[in-house]
């Protein structure tokens, strides 16, 4: 799925995309993945509208438009957007530009200002996963999210409060829990553990308990949140691993050289450093 900094970079080709365009023409190829769930409806209340700004918290997307009307966006497992300009957005099924795009579920067309000619956006979903919600107000999807790491930093002291409530969980599951910090999911949640030498195991409220490690936790995610974008923006996320330790089982750890190893942790496949990850307890 993915996680802060995919959907984060995904806002920036957004922003680029949209903010500022009218949107000419909406059309739902697939009921599945909007809401209200009936095309001819969710076209009509888009069709004419401007896209005021492109926000992001957490996983979620949020377009404003110039009536006040909000284009919710989570992008499941296997949504991305593609646009007609041939940037590049790693879809694995792009075509010729203006073309339709292979698994596209919605079709914006826009003008931008000053121009004539429009562009097409496609929301594109091969399982059909993501979600597209019209709303007149902000959504419980949106409201109940935690503070979102890139946008609003880790406060210490409410990371503390949040994790000290969560006596039976590991630290790895609490902070991917989406109210305790908006957007961590598993591969950024094993990446920062790692590099706080932490390991995924460790009860969080003990964790809560040691002010240094939540310190080192908090720079860490910032770490693997920054290290992510830099991959994306050059456009190298998805041709190979860029991660230290994400799915490099049995490879030695980048920083100590032993075998990496891989178990099940809440229904997720984790990576640990045996050696260089300390248990909490």
């Amino acid at each position: 799925m993915p996680e802060l900094p995919e959907v984060e970079h995904t806002r920036r080709n957004l922003d680029t995309w949209l903010r500022g365009a009218r949107l000419k023409e909406v059309t739902a190829h697939d009921p599945r993945v909007i809401r209200p769930a009936k095309p001819a409806a969710f076209s009509e209340a888009l069709t004419g509208k401007k896209v005021a700004t492109v926000e992001r918290k957490g996983k979620w997307l949020r377009l404003l438009l110039d009536d006040d009307t909000r284009l919710f966006v989570h992008l499941g497992m296997t949504g991305w957007f593609e646009h007609s300009s041939g940037v590049d957005s790693s879809n694995p099924h792009r075509s010729a530009n203006g073309d339709l795009v292979r698994f596209e579920r919605v079709r914006f067309e826009v003008v931008k200002p000053r121009r004539t000619k429009s562009e097409v956006v496609s929301y594109v979903d091969p399982r059909r996963w993501g979600q597209l919600v019209l709303a007149t107000e902000d959504i419980p999807s949106w409201t109940s999210l935690g503070p979102d790491p890139l946008a609003d930093g880790v406060d210490l002291e409410v990371l503390e409060k949040r994790l000290a409530r969560r006596k039976k969980q590991s630290i790895k599951e609490a902070l991917m829990d989406q109210t305790v910090l908006a957007g961590v999911g598993n591969i950024q949640a094993i990446e920062s553990l790692w590099k706080a030498k932490i390991d995924p195991r460790s009860g969080a409220s003990a964790v809560a308990g040691q002010p240094k490690l939540l310190a080192k936790i908090a720079r860490a995610i910032g770490w693997t949140i920054a290290r992510t974008l830099e991959d994306l923006a050059k456009g190298e996320a998805g041709a190979k691993n860029p991660f230290k330790v994400y799915g490099r089982k049995g490879e030695p750890c980048p920083r100590c050289r032993t075998a990496l190893e891989r178990f099940d942790l809440g229904g997720r496949t984790t990576t640990v450093c045996p050696t260089c990850q300390r248990l909490v307890e």
